[in-house]
């Protein structure tokens, strides 16, 4: 065999013979490649050094990644994150926020700050949340009036 290119792996190698100044085509055996290989790739770089290498990139990949997702997340906040913003300014508690939230899911708002916007809006879709969904009417009136009260003072 002549000049088998062990970075490539040729399957074919090139033989010339001399009596005819002919090129022909042989087949090599697997074996014959990767023993060819093997003694063309030089150990000089420890596996140990290269994986750790390898490893540091993609670490640093999914940092950069993790950065620009996170990023581009807080851009523009969803809805619900601007409700509970809002909310948490205008004194509300959780359970208020999730009230609020229940009463917005019932009739299907778009989001729950279309509540907070007037007392008329509250107070209608408060009013039927009260007489159709609530399980315990007296509490949750007084958490609507307490809400009305924290929002419209």
């Amino acid at each position: 065999m002549q000049n088998i290119n062990p970075i490539i792996g040729l399957v074919l190698a090139q033989s010339q013979d001399d009596s005819n100044k002919q090129k022909t085509l042989t087949t090599v055996s697997p074996s014959e490649v990767s023993d060819q290989i093997n003694q063309g790739v030089q150990h000089d770089l420890p596996w140990e050094l290269l994986l750790v290498g390898i490893g540091t990139t993609i670490v640093v990949i999914a940092v950069i990644s993790l950065k620009r997702w996170w990023m581009s997340r807080h851009k523009d906040p969803s809805p619900m994150v601007l409700f509970s913003a809002i909310a948490r300014k205008a004194g509300l508690n959780w359970r208020d926020r999730y009230l609020l939230w229940r009463i917005a899911r019932a009739f299907d708002l778009p989001t729950p700050i279309a509540l907070m916007l007037s007392r008329g809006t509250l107070r209608h879709f408060g009013d039927l949340y009260l007489t159709s969904h609530a399980s315990n009417q007296r509490r949750s009136g007084r958490r609507l009036s307490a809400i009305e009260d924290a929002l419209f003072g």
